[in-house]
């Protein structure tokens, strides 16, 4: 048996090593689009969803499934076998249809303005990214999460360098920026089978009895409602960037790809509990705890929404001043998309850690109901802005803010049913929340006027989380605290820092 770390310090370290990746990802940013251009960016995002989206249709949840049922009881090592099999066949499937849309010549149909030589490049590429998290998701099933994050953590600071040796280098352009994305991750995945190797999660794995037809069912039952949902769910995504890089070109494809890329940051700390959040709710589920499940709720996910609401309207009102520091001049018109992309982590936020509850406790047919209304009701929203308005990029972003906030606030209400708590504090928390960030953005943001983007958003920032801490401790319900909680942390940490200065 594997030693799990706590929970609270396989956060902790996942944590860490979001927020070096995030770091690492605003140098990204700065560099990327810059050295790319709007054009090249925007086919790269334009094909990166696309497959992205094909894969994800493939899954049908398949992944969830895999993840929550090795959780649940880490022996059923076939579980690993039987799922790198169907990851072959996918790939297998996948690379046929596209060669079969291509030899009929409708590929330039569903990938208009894109150069033909990036095809298949982009297709294995997609894959490989959706796989890593397939490794991800089985070190986080047997809580290897503090040795993995700390492997994440040194890879990507290589490929960091190994990037920018490209960027400074070489010639660099598209064909060099898939190079380097082969190179990282495959380099990712063979640390990663040597590390599962070493803690006898790989060993012998293949000696272990493989019941392909009777795993074929227990994973349709639990898939099956989610097949709908998939495609649908292909066909909505598909549309949507489809139409904008039809309706509005690579450009604003690349806009779009640039926002979501800045918005992800906000990701930080949600991404970092989901998957040990998904893996406890499945564990106490299994042991009928139902109201541990709820504390665990009502703890994190508020907390965690106003952790992504704190640095999500900052972005928002800084939007203007983040893309002089990060672009150039051909990304100036990105700036209203970002100003509402940077809000997108808000409901997402809450449709990760909702979300977790449907997947771990199987109610995945009612996840599939909730989410085909939302899509369909999304395809409406995204042909009157794209399309009937014309907003590109900006009306993209508009559509996945409002959609998300309508499907989130759906699965808010089945999940009040089934975990019995009042929907009422969830929603309140929604929006006094937001009025609290916005009102210190705007402060911070206007009372600061330099001649430097810099210097502007470096001093609003340092105002910002000054005017947070302050009024942290007279609203501390915004981050679903007590004051009772603010004050013995504040003496801890008072006391932890005397204790050091004694020892100095």
């Amino acid at each position: 048996m594997i030693k799990e770390d706590s929970l609270k310090k396989r956060y902790s370290i996942k944590l860490l090593s979001n927020i070096i990746q995030g770091l690492i990802g605003i140098i990204l940013i700065a560099i990327v689009p810059k050295a790319l251009g709007p054009i090249a960016y925007g086919q790269f995002i334009y094909l990166r969803d696309f497959f992205i989206k094909i894969i994800g249709f493939l899954d049908m949840g398949s992944s969830i499934a895999f993840f929550t049922k090795l959780s649940a009881k880490n022996s059923r090592k076939e579980l690993i076998n039987f799922y790198f099999i169907y990851s072959l066949i996918i790939l297998f499937f996948i690379v046929f249809i596209i060669w079969i849309i291509k030899y009929f010549d409708y590929i330039y149909f569903l990938l208009p303005d894109i150069p033909k030589e990036y095809i298949f490049i982009a297709l294995f590429f997609s894959f490989f990214t959706w796989f890593s998290q397939i490794f991800i998701k089985i070190s986080d099933a047997y809580a290897l999460t503090v040795s993995v994050e700390l492997i994440k953590i040194g890879h990507k600071i290589l490929s960091l360098v190994l990037l920018l040796y490209f960027i400074y280098f070489t010639i660099f352009d598209l064909d060099r920026y898939y190079y380097f994305q082969y190179i990282s991750i495959i380099s990712f995945l063979i640390i990663l089978t040597f590390l599962f190797i070493k803690k006898n999660i790989f060993k012998n794995i293949l000696n272990y009895k493989l019941s392909i037809i009777k795993l074929l069912k227990e994973f349709i039952d639990y898939c099956q409602p989610l097949f709908i949902y998939s495609i649908i769910g292909l066909i909505v995504g598909f549309f949507d960037i489809w139409l904008l890089q039809k309706m509005a070109g690579s450009e604003q494809t690349g806009f779009y790809g640039l926002a979501y890329s800045i918005a992800s940051m906000c990701f930080l700390f949600t991404s970092a509990m989901t998957p040990l959040i998904t893996r406890e709710f499945a564990k106490l589920y299994k042991e009928k705890k139902i109201l541990q499940m709820r504390k665990i709720f009502y703890r994190y996910v508020p907390m965690l929404y106003s952790i992504s609401a704190f640095f999500g309207v900052f972005i928002s009102f800084q939007s203007e001043n983040i893309l002089i520091i990060f672009t150039d001049e051909r990304f100036k018109d990105a700036f209203l998309v970002l100003f509402i992309m940077a809000l997108y982590p808000l409901p997402q936020t809450y449709g990760q850690l909702s979300g977790s509850i449907f997947y771990a406790t199987e109610q995945t047919k009612l996840y599939r109901d909730i989410g085909i209304i939302n899509m369909l009701i999304g395809i409406f929203i995204s042909y009157l802005f794209i399309y009937i308005f014309n907003l590109g990029a900006m009306g993209l972003g508009l559509k996945m803010l409002l959609s998300g906030v309508i499907g989130i606030n759906i699965q808010l209400y089945f999940n009040a049913r089934f975990l019995k708590f009042d929907i009422k504090y969830f929603l309140y928390h929604q929006l006094y929340s937001i009025i609290f960030f916005v009102v210190l953005a705007f402060l911070s943001s206007y009372l600061i006027n330099f001649n430097s983007a810099i210097l502007n958003l470096l001093m609003s920032g340092v105002i910002y989380t000054i005017l947070v801490i302050i009024f942290t401790f007279v609203f501390p319900q915004v981050f679903a605290l007590t004051r009772i909680e603010i004050n013995n942390n504040s003496y801890r940490i008072w006391n932890d820092i005397k204790r050091k200065i004694k020892k100095q």
